[in-house]
């Protein structure tokens, strides 16, 4: 009997063809993968074909976006539709909890597929009545039943988050223990193979497999009744042997750590992962073989009916997108905005500033000097095309979307200035020491790296950073040492005092997850999104004088990586220029940091 997963996770909403922000067709997409397994199918009859998710499917595109807006409307919503259609289990991600457990039931009561998490208790919740800790799918074989069981768990960190839907609601228990503990159970109901839909990358750093550590994936390699595994949330690919972990026993020519075949297919529907299994009967159930690989989704033939199909939802999407909400007068990118921020990124953090703003003037909040602050979200974490370019002209509901495309809710934090330094030592920290690289930046990964999304800008100070000294945090904002690179801190033209007091508007992931936050006081906690906040500021006329606050030194001229189509958007008189072109839509860049930068680096030419 031969037994094939095909497996998907952290899709992100990327259902169908079409980029909606550069309105583009796509070589990726949900229907890419589905094209995939529907003529599998047809191919090869006497295979037993399932389909499984491993979460992070409602949040991210524009889909995900249209159909929280119309949650309350009388059409059923996409995402159940493609549920329904494409798989037979589903896990729960961390992302799925950013709209909230009603939003979330809402979904799930129109999906007809099975829903798992193992770890968090939903409590009274009536998500408890649509989500359960595992499933056991049965196949009829000649033999008799053939029993696959199915379990997933989700990372702990939700609770901090999503920490203003969660709190008090559920409780979430160590992945780790949840998994040893349910798939024994799992065994105990007869299941002859046992598949884990983990949402939780692979490391071995002692931070992350430690006792509820937010990657554990590793230790599930050691837990004796799974079999396979389907793992995400780093956005990273496996079997792919540039995956960038340490880790012992690797077979990548099977996909198997520790002999556990093991699957991690990227992001926004690039890969679809695929887990073999031939087992044989011999009065029970044996694997003989198995095996984990990847399939790229552009090479994948699109079926024209799946496409067709979808055509009609497409169309509502794009009609809701391309309404006009506001108008710029030059073009904004993140192409640089590792090193110097551009207004693309500066709207988000002077969207939270008018919000702080009109609160106090409402006596709502303490009046105290409010710090915008922002980082880039899309700044080619996820490959060339992961930036956001927003046209000088109209300006969409979509561009607006694109700015800030998670759905965080705002939060305001009093913050002194011990706190503000070490903020400020956090986002110093994504330099490499110019003795060590000639390079400027760290990777911008979330594993093992500095993501971009970590590098916050605050646009009302004026600060320097001494990159000649080691970096003092880590990408996850863990303190590796004692050293200093914030060599000056100003606010209005004077020195930050360890005492002065300030209000920024942050999003409540960061406010969380950030460990020398947790010092901060959270004066306010809105229901509303950052990416609500911010549409509103594009619609009302974004109107803000571009900033530069931040120096670094030494002086000199530094190479740094971005996307080739950046050179598109240099002006003659900027201090940036194309170098070299790297590979797979990236070039390396001279940037000459004794040079004045005197206009925003995003206009276009």
């Amino acid at each position: 009997m031969k037994l094939t997963i095909f497996a998907t996770t952290d899709i992100h909403g990327a259902f169908y063809p079409y980029d909606y922000f550069d309105g583009s067709e796509k070589s990726s997409s949900l229907l890419h993968l589905q094209s995939h397994i529907k003529r599998y199918r047809a191919d090869h009859p006497e295979a037993l074909v399932l389909t499984v998710d491993n979460g992070d499917m409602l949040q991210g595109d524009v889909w995900s976006d249209y159909d929280y807006r119309h949650r309350d409307g009388e059409d059923p919503l996409f995402a159940p539709q493609m549920i329904n259609e494409v798989y037979d289990v589903i896990g729960v991600g961390n992302h799925e909890f950013n709209f909230g457990l009603d939003y979330l039931e809402t979904v799930y009561s129109q999906v007809g597929t099975e829903i798992i998490n193992a770890n968090v208790d939903f409590r009274q919740h009536p998500l408890k009545d649509h989500i359960t800790p595992y499933v056991i799918v049965e196949a009829e074989t000649p033999h008799g039943p053939l029993k696959i069981g199915f379990l997933s768990v989700v990372p702990t960190q939700i609770m901090k988050w999503d920490a203003f839907h969660l709190e008090g609601q559920v409780t979430v228990d160590d992945m780790r223990l949840t998994v040893e503990r349910i798939a024994e159970e799992v065994k105990a109901q007869g299941a002859d193979i046992i598949i884990l839909l983990s949402h939780s990358g692979m490391s071995k750093d002692p931070e992350h497999v430690r006792s509820y550590g937010e990657n554990q994936t590793f230790l599930m390699t050691m837990i004796r009744d799974i079999d396979g595994i389907v793992f995400g949330h780093t956005h990273e690919f496996f079997p792919d042997p540039d995956f960038e972990a340490e880790i012992d026993n690797i077979d990548f020519r099977r996909g198997a750590v520790n002999g556990k075949p093991m699957v991690q297919p990227g992001v926004s529907a690039s890969h679809l992962g695929q887990l073999t299994f031939e087992l044989e009967y011999d009065g029970g159930w044996h694997i003989r073989d198995a095996g984990a690989q990847l399939i790229a989704a552009h090479s994948i033939e699109m079926d024209a009916s799946l496409k067709a199909r979808y055509l009609p939802m497409h169309q509502k999407v794009l009609d809701y997108l391309s309404e006009p909400i506001g108008h710029i007068e030059e073009t904004w990118h993140t192409y640089f905005s590792r090193v110097v921020p551009s207004k693309a990124v500066q709207a988000v953090a002077e969207a939270g500033k008018k919000y702080a703003l009109e609160l106090m003037d409402r006596g709502e909040v303490e009046a105290l000097p409010v710090l915008g602050f922002n980082a880039a979200t899309k700044a080619g974490r996820d490959g060339a095309h992961d930036f956001t370019v927003i046209e000088a002209g109209e300006v969409t509901l979509s561009s607006a979307i694109d700015l800030y495309k998670h759905t965080n809710t705002m939060v305001l934090i009093k913050v002194d200035g011990r706190i503000l330094k070490e903020w400020l030592e956090w986002s110093a920290s994504q330099f490499n020491q110019p003795a060590e690289s000639d390079d400027l930046l760290k990777p911008n990964s979330s594993k093992n790296g500095f993501p971009s999304y970590n590098f916050d800008t605050f646009f009302d100070l004026e600060y320097t950073f001494d990159i000649s000294q080691p970096p003092k945090y880590s990408g996850k904002a863990k303190k590796l040492n004692d050293s200093e690179r914030v060599v000056e801190m100003m606010y209005n033209g004077k020195p930050v005092r360890p005492d002065d007091c300030f209000i920024v508007p942050a999003n409540n992931y960061r406010a969380a997850y950030t460990s020398f936050l947790r010092k901060a006081e959270v004066v306010h906690e809105s229901q509303q999104s950052v990416r609500d906040i911010v549409t509103e500021y594009m619609m009302e006329g974004p109107d803000f004088e571009y900033k530069n606050p931040m120096t670094i030194i030494p002086s000199g001229r530094y190479r740094m990586k971005t996307a080739t189509k950046a050179k598109e958007y240099i002006q003659n008189d900027s201090n940036i220029r194309h170098l070299e072109i790297i590979g797979d839509g990236f070039s390396w860049y001279e940037i000459d940091l004794t040079k004045e930068e005197g206009h925003d680096p995003s206009q276009e030419e």
